[in-house]
């Protein structure tokens, strides 16, 4: 069984701040996709331009996929592993890429990209609009345009249904005004589109891959052929008026007030990582949109802002008394720029990454968030939007659980279940082993062999990071941790990190020292010089996030073996545990990136990998006092050679900066991620202008890490690290490891009061500016701490 959302207790004992809508808003339509507004329900996804004369609605689906499963295993491959490993065991680092390049990397290297479903287009040829406005509200999760022509004021409202399982965009005339729309669909390439008896736009869809066409990938995406099936429909509902076909199209004509409803379905079938021919999406989708047209709009719209608000609202964040807003998002996004700091924007930032969470991952998906969420306007996708495990999955996740969130996470424990099943296979075919593997990168179809889009990526990224599936296990460990259901720790959570734990122990090679350190191995994506042939590497041993990974993973074994009665692994675990080598302190006086003290290329790296033990992990705290401080140098190495230039590294700073209880530095870099690598959407963005969706949600997790921390040794942290600039606020609905909730205000920077909540009960440590105080609660109860 999986538990949902964590409970949450409303109205524990924070004082009600005067509250305005949290929102975006413009007083211009979006001139590119990057502007557009992002809407969704965790299945379908649709950006709003807001265009006056010609709105645009582009479309996704979650599951809507180019490709086939493919895991293409070189041959003799446990063979020719087994060298690689032995090769780099013995440190001949260039003859060890060398053989992989010859005996490991095999085409297709990668794979296909997740696609648009397409784009819905309305013309009103409406011009020259006063008082217009385009607004997000968070809240309820409509967008809404307004405008005026000649003094008659007309709205437009979207939003996704999470019940009606559809897109709807409500247009109205308030004067009474009759309009005409002329309403069309349109995709790339594809497929067939038509309007049948009842006036509803059909689209019927296979993806093609062309074996002749354009591949991103320069080593090969798979086998080409006709693959995935989807369907769509465009359905108008009018109370007075027509609808008329023309040709593939429809015109909506002599009303003041219609609704356009879409629908989607693909032929994925998620238990089979694999499009499934049973499925008949055209019937599936029609069926929805029969439903949506049967049901009275404003029903509709009701339901659906109770739906999406109640998962919202149970995080309240204020920062001091909140300004009349006045100002549009993109105008305080310059301002920030000029060098403000705009405490609302910080609070809208935070509440736009639950938002986008909540859109991608929650309600109707079935798939974890990939790189840019549910959103994508591109055939072929930057990155393919693939589901990376080097840092970008993980960080999606970080704020699911503090951030009472818990329910996203479901598409994200299905996903990895299924991902160690064919996980089990490659483990197999590659070193003998029991357990599980997945490399770097996979997608819906599940690969784990080593992908890249060259064969040296291939190699690199690839092949030397084996442990990346066990990081992302770690993220269903730290869900237990939160909700302690333990039903979900027997049927999900001990299953998957007991098959990557069996898999290390089978993996690990004894060195030279007597130690057992990983080989193949690399810091993600970084090179090192090697010091004897002076050549740029990657592959290495025991890099060092390898042996906090394996630590944090069988701390987890242990623990879940202890809690279920279970010794399956326990002994052997203790018995690597001791020849595990050190967190390591580097000539530099920073964390040791690599096992020996190599000279990096970039000093700047994008990846911080070698703090993975000060977060997302607890190995580095305050209580390891030197590690703590060498971990505050490396940061500081890392930005003094150009690092943060990416939003998600930025944002993991922020989370590193709240981890050694600097809230002027977590505020630094949250306007530095605001200034310069955000667009006007709020949407981050990596270089040169790609958004990634794991920006916004691990720089959310950094606010809610800068205000409640609850990894130490069952400690709960209220306020660890807040800004001077913070000087008053509130935080409602954060939880904490054990399953408590927490409300917290603060006035002149000092608390003023702490509300508890715990749903199941159980022992709460409460630490604040080294007082501490401990509760033993019931189930259901709740209790407050104050007068400090």
């Amino acid at each position: 069984m999986f538990l949902g959302v964590i409970l949450m207790f409303l109205s524990l004992g924070c004082q009600k701040k005067t509250e305005i809508p949290e929102r975006l808003w413009y007083t211009k339509s979006a001139k590119s996709w990057h502007e557009a507004l992002p809407l969704g329900n965790g299945r379908l996804g649709v950006m709003i331009f807001g265009s006056v004369a010609e709105e645009h609605l582009q479309l996704n689906e979650e599951s809507l996929w180019a490709g086939v499963p493919e895991d293409p295993f070189p041959e003799n491959i446990k063979k020719h592993y087994a060298e690689f490993q032995r090769l780099n065991l013995e440190g001949q680092y260039p003859r060890a890429f060398d053989y992989a390049m010859a005996h490991l990397a095999v085409s297709p290297t990668a794979f296909r990209s997740y696609e648009p479903l397409g784009d819905l287009y309305l013309y009103f040829g409406h011009n020259n609009p006063k008082n217009y406005k385009r607004s997000l509200n968070l809240e309820k999760g409509i967008n809404t345009v307004e405008y005026e022509i000649n003094g008659d004021k007309f709205v437009r409202e979207s939003f996704v249904s999470s019940k009606y399982n559809a897109v709807f965009y409500h247009f109205t005339s308030v004067d009474k005004e009759e309009v005409e729309c002329y309403i069309r669909f349109e995709r790339e390439r594809d497929i067939r589109k038509y309007v049948n008896a009842d006036n509803i736009i059909c689209v019927d869809g296979q993806i093609f891959d062309d074996p002749e066409g354009d591949d991103d990938n320069q080593e090969g995406s798979g086998e080409g052929g006709y693959h995935m099936k989807f369907s769509a429909h465009v359905g108008v509902k009018v109370e007075d008026g027509n609808i008329i076909a023309k040709g593939d199209s429809l015109v909506v004509s002599g009303t003041n007030d219609f609704t356009v409803i879409v629908s989607s379905v693909t032929d994925y079938n998620p238990d089979l990582m694999n499009f499934d021919r049973t499925i008949d999406s055209e019937k599936e989708s029609l069926k929805i949109m029969e439903t949506a047209l049967n049901t009275p709009y404003q029903q509709i719209k009701e339901e659906h802002i109770h739906d999406f608000s109640s998962v919202y609202n149970r995080v309240k964040f204020h920062l001091g008394e909140n300004p009349k807003d006045t100002i549009p998002t993109d105008k305080r996004i310059k301002n920030v720029q000029k060098g403000g700091n705009d405490n609302y924007l910080t609070q809208l930032l935070f509440q736009y990454g639950r938002y986008l969470l909540m859109s991608s991952s929650g309600f109707r998906a079935v798939l974890p968030a990939n790189l840019q969420g549910i959103w994508n306007a591109d055939m072929w996708a930057p990155w393919e939007s693939d589901y990376h495990l080097n840092i970008n999955l993980q960080m999606n996740y970080w704020p699911a659980d503090v951030c009472n969130l818990s329910e996203t996470l479901k598409p994200l424990s299905n996903f990895m279940v299924r991902l160690t099943e064919k996980g089990k296979t490659t483990a197999k075919k590659m070193i003998g082993s029991e357990g599980w593997i997945a490399h770097y990168s996979t997608n819906v179809f599940g690969r784990t062999i080593a992908s890249g889009s060259t064969k040296s990526s291939q190699v690199n990224n690839g092949y030397c990071f084996p442990l990346a599936g066990a990081w992302m296990s770690l993220t269903l460990w730290r869900h237990y941790q939160f909700t302690q259901d333990q039903e979900y720790l027997k049927d999900t959570v001990y299953p998957v990190i007991s098959g990557a734990v069996e898999f290390i122990l089978d993996f690990l090679k004894e060195n030279s020292k007597g130690e057992l350190v990983t080989v193949p191995s690399y810091s993600p994506e970084n090179f090192y010089i090697d010091p004897v042939s002076g050549k740029r590497l990657r592959n290495t041993m025991a890099a060092t996030i390898d042996i906090e990974i394996i630590r944090d993973i069988f701390d987890a074994c242990l623990s879940a073996e202890k809690i279920l009665s279970k010794d399956k692994l326990t002994k052997r675990i203790h018995e690597v545990l001791v020849k595990l080598p050190s967190i390591k302190i580097g000539a530099d006086s920073t964390i040791q990136e690599w096992y020996e003290d190599y000279e990096e290329i970039e000093p700047g790296h994008r990846h911080i990998s070698h703090l993975y033990a000060l977060y997302p992990s607890n190995q580095i705290t305050k209580a390891t006092p030197e590690l703590f401080k060498a971990a505050r140098t490396t940061i500081e190495k890392r930005l003094s050679g150009g690092g943060g230039q990416t939003g998600w590294s930025r944002a993991w700073i922020v989370n590193f900066y709240a981890r050694l209880f600097d809230g002027n530095e977590c505020n630094k870099h949250i306007n530095g991620l605001l200034s310069g690598q955000v667009s006007s959407n709020l949407f981050d963005l990596h270089p040169p202008h790609v958004f990634q969706i794991d920006g916004n949600l691990g720089v959310t997790a950094g606010i809610a890490e800068m205000l409640l921390q609850s990894h130490e040794n069952k400690t709960i942290r209220l306020l660890p690290a807040l800004p001077k600039d913070w000087k008053d606020g509130e935080i409602k609905g954060l939880c904490a490891r054990g399953n408590f909730i927490i409300d917290i205000d603060w006035k002149d920077g000092k608390m003023e009061t702490v509300w508890i909540y715990s749903p199941k009960g159980g022992k709460c440590r409460l630490r604040y500016q080294g007082k501490e105080k401990e509760f033993s609660m019931k189930a259901g109860e709740q209790l407050k701490w104050a007068n400090f």
